[in-house]
């Protein structure tokens, strides 16, 4: 793929990262996070759709429950924040961390950037909350920082997973 890549373009250098999903365990999370690495990827975005379903407390028909196919959102909002934490205890700063999955508002957002994102990726709520998701994500984040003993945002990158290793 970075072959390819750098074939494609000239002149500059195009960012390859991987998209990984929640469902894996947490020794694959550490082999695709030491794989990135060792492959000089530019990033991880963590993470996907999840196919799990037993969080949901589903109660409807089997015809609905056993549906198959990528859950996104909610549903994903806990393990993408562990799967991000665990990535950036074992990459820390040397690849860049996207944290998506269940990001509706600053708070989560917020909680990201501490786990270790560099970047922050919103989808589902933005659909649910309509063209003002980005303001209200980005104004809630600007207070969060202000109240914060971080001088920027990116000294608030991974500062929660750094605490929690010590």
């Amino acid at each position: 793929m970075r072959e390819a890549a750098d074939r494609s373009v000239t002149g500059r250098r195009v960012p390859l990262l991987v998209k990984i999903a929640p469902d894996l365990a947490d020794e694959d999370v550490d082999a695709v996070a030491d794989l990135a690495v060792e492959l000089g990827l530019d990033g991880i975005i963590a993470t996907n759709t999840t196919i799990a379903r037993d969080t949901l407390g589903l109660k409807s028909a089997p015809s609905l429950t056993e549906e198959t196919g990528g859950l996104s959102g909610a549903p994903l909002q806990e393990r993408s924040l562990e799967v991000l934490s665990r990535l950036y205890a074992r990459v820390g700063d040397r690849i860049t961390l996207v944290g998506v999955g269940g990001v509706e508002n600053a708070e989560d957002a917020w909680q990201r950037i501490l786990a270790g994102a560099t970047l922050v990726q919103g989808y589902s709520a933005f659909i649910y909350e309509g063209p003002f998701y980005a303001r209200a994500i980005h104004k809630g984040l600007a207070a969060r920082l202000a109240a914060s003993p971080y001088p920027t945002l990116a000294d608030a990158v991974g500062a929660e997973t750094r605490k929690a290793a010590k």
